[in-house]
């Protein structure tokens, strides 16, 4: 006969498997999770990549004698990708397990190593859950008892870290498989090189990043170069987004670059990528002044000046590598200034450089109608 001390205990330990999980207790019906099934992800669409390898990374093994040794391990994050298909379940979960633990103290967990839902509804896709980190290998409930009906879903993979497997668990009486409509995977992709904020710094979760969110409005992939610390206009990673037939080139390193650098090594990257890829548009991004440039006080007055002045100076020897290639001849260049592409009320970051949400949809919102409007160009 079972004690109620022991009862109590089941009932506790219960309550503390679901919550875990991330979801939340129906009393009328709980799957357990022996009653799903679960998929890998390389069963389905994998979109945010430009080769064939059957892992989650940037960068084919190939590069990584071509690359400096930091974008190579950066390029093992797999932010950018993500994985489409069609189910009809009622219950799924997710099952990943990250390369390495990242965390940083001013980005949310589930923005670094975390992973988010889509399903496309009503002509647009609409966000279901954010799969929440916890151990190197971690399980989270996305949904449980939805109505039944075939969607089409993307899954986007965490920002800052890399992914060594994810699985896609479903009710074993569902079925699953690759998307059956083209959302996302049809028209050609956008590269878009550049730094920590392409990467993705500091979104709170993946489809969050402004790349991702672009991808969405744009219905086309977006295969992200960004690069903390280290987009520094590499003609190795030249190399790398040449072998992509793009819709759109774009390149947006002068965060990361030394001002007497810019100039010559954006004419350089340029003239690689038209000789590789003469009719591929390609579009230079400004480096935005940061949040914490615009408030000055009496004791950093001098300090954030000079700052300030630095950035300016980034942003003319972007102009005038511009400049330069127009007046040679180079076709099919454009170009995307700094202002405003944050805002300019200070609260769109989350340390006066990084954008939080706001921020992140804030430079998708600025960038779209420029790449909308050259990628649709006759």
């Amino acid at each position: 006969m079972l004690t109620k001390q022991f009862v109590c205990t089941v009932l506790l330990v219960s309550i503390f498997h679901v919550y875990s999980l991330g979801g939340t207790i129906n009393s009328e019906n709980i799957q357990p999770k022996d009653s799903l099934k679960f998929y890998s992800g390389q069963n389905f669409t994998i979109i945010g990549k430009f080769h064939d390898e059957k892992n989650y990374v940037r960068f084919p093994q190939g590069f990584k004698e071509k690359l400096r040794p930091e974008v190579w391990e950066l390029g093992q994050n797999s932010t950018g990708i993500s994985i489409r298909f069609r189910t009809n379940a009622s219950n799924m979960s997710i099952k990943w397990t990250v390369m390495d633990e990242v965390s940083f103290p001013h980005m949310a967990l589930t923005g670094i190593r975390g992973v988010d839902l889509y399903a496309y509804e009503n002509c647009v896709w609409q966000f279901v859950q954010t799969g929440r980190p916890g151990e190197k290998t971690s399980e989270y409930v996305m949904f449980e008892n939805e109505a039944n009906g075939f969607r089409e879903y993307l899954l986007n993979l965490p920002l800052y870290d890399g992914v060594d497997s994810i699985f896609i668990g479903i009710n074993a009486d569902a079925e699953i498989s690759k998307p059956k409509e083209q959302y996302l995977i049809n028209k050609k992709p956008v590269v878009y090189y550049g730094s920590s904020i392409a990467q993705g710094g500091c979104a709170s979760r993946p489809g969050m990043a402004f790349t991702n969110i672009l991808s969405r409005k744009l219905d086309r992939s977006f295969i992200n170069m960004g690069f903390s610390g280290e987009g520094t206009f590499d003609q190795s990673v030249g190399e790398a987004i040449c072998e992509v037939d793009a819709a759109l080139y774009i390149i947006d390193c002068n965060p990361n670059t030394e001002k007497e650098l810019i100039y010559q090594r954006a004419v350089d990257l340029v003239k690689q990528m038209k000789k590789s890829r003469p009719n591929t548009p390609i579009l230079l991004v400004e480096n935005y002044i940061y949040a914490n440039q615009k408030v000055m006080t009496e004791n950093t007055l001098n300090h954030e000046s000079k700052r300030k002045e630095m950035t300016e100076e980034k942003q003319k020897e972007l102009r005038l590598a511009f400049e330069t290639l127009k007046k040679s001849g180079t076709t099919n260049l454009y170009y995307q200034t700094g202002i405003n592409l944050i805002g300019d009320d200070g609260e769109a970051t989350v340390d006066g450089v990084h954008p939080t949400d706001l921020g992140m949809s804030r430079i998708a919102e600025a960038l779209f109608s420029q790449i909308n409007k050259i990628i649709n160009k006759k």
